[in-house]
């Protein structure tokens, strides 16, 4: 086993690390009752990795930078490569039955979001585009299979994909699906079919509701009426901070908001300026209303990051 560990990276004392090849980036974070088990592992920059996560991959494991595994995870697989900032919330569960099979794989971009219990199996290729968000006790299948198919009875080996933007809060997808970039599916859905682009969808079996529902462009008239009522409602959760709406300036069009020397704008999704802790929690509210920025805090300043995707 060899390992290439940053001075500033954190292995607890009794994680169990047992891969061919480590490298552990700036800042990387190993918290208590982790094991490290596989082949090559690569955690990017300000990866952690926190209690009672197992990571078993066979082949290769790769996270972009920022992003936080666990708790209690179970992360299983040939090849799984997720971009940066992925999160998953507690006994999130890659892998699954065929996972270490020839075909096993997981291609994922960044903001992927895992909510608690959260299932993907690989026994097949699963990809998954940008900003995906897969909600609580979410289930992704590629592979169904029990009774003997020479009695008659179904089964199926099949990979999916999910194109970039989507939010899936509870629901079941089968495998063999496609699901178009843009689109909700319901909670409780159970997904048999492809899915087009922009589409609202849900029930059992899975039905499209509406067609070329996202995007949907704001008026101005909207999205002031958005950052008002953000601005009202973060005053009173910042108190402590010092951040009120008198603290903040919307600009006339309603597309940028300034706290302080820090500009955040949102159609970009870009952001300027210092950062310090109030602008910090602007960020991580307004990431708490689905909106996330291209920025990461580089020497008490923002810098985009796009170019290096």
């Amino acid at each position: 086993m060899s390992v290439v560990q940053h001075d500033s990276a954190s292995v607890a004392a009794d994680a169990i690390i047992r891969c061919d090849h480590l490298v552990l980036d700036q800042g990387v974070v190993i918290e208590e009752r982790v094991r490290l088990e596989g082949g090559q592992l690569h955690l990017a920059k300000g990866t952690r990795i926190r209690s009672g996560t197992t990571i078993r991959v066979r082949d290769e494991f790769e996270v972009g930078p920022g992003s936080v595994c666990g708790p209690d995870a179970l992360i299983e697989g040939r090849s799984i490569r997720i971009g940066r900032e992925l999160w998953t919330g507690p006994q999130v569960r890659i892998g699954g039955g065929s996972c270490f099979e020839v075909h096993s794989a997981l291609v994922a971009g960044y903001w992927l979001h895992l909510g608690m219990r959260a299932f993907i199996n690989t026994a097949r290729p699963v990809r998954i585009g940008n900003e995906v968000g897969i909600g609580t006790g979410s289930a992704i299948y590629t592979h169904g299979a029990y009774q003997s198919p020479l009695d008659g009875f179904p089964l199926s080996f099949a990979p999916v994909s999910i194109g970039d933007n989507c939010w899936l809060p509870g629901a079941t997808v089968n495998p063999g699906v496609t699901i178009g970039p843009n689109t909700v599916i319901a909670v409780g859905s159970v997904v048999t079919r492809d899915i087009p682009a922009g589409s609202l969808a849900g029930g059992v079996p899975c039905r499209v509701i509406k067609e070329n529902a996202y995007p949907r462009p704001l008026s101005v008239e909207e999205r002031r009426r958005f950052l008002d009522e953000f601005l009202r409602t973060a005053g009173e959760i910042l108190a402590d901070c010092k951040l009120v709406p008198a603290d903040c300036a919307v600009v006339d069009d309603g597309s940028q908001l300034c706290v302080g020397d820090t500009t955040f704008d949102l159609i970009t999704r870009s952001v300027s300026g210092p950062s310090d802790a109030r602008t910090e929690k602007v960020r991580d509210l307004l990431r708490r209303h689905g909106i996330r920025f291209f920025a990461e805090v580089a020497g008490n300043v923002y810098r985009d990051w796009r170019h290096d995707v």
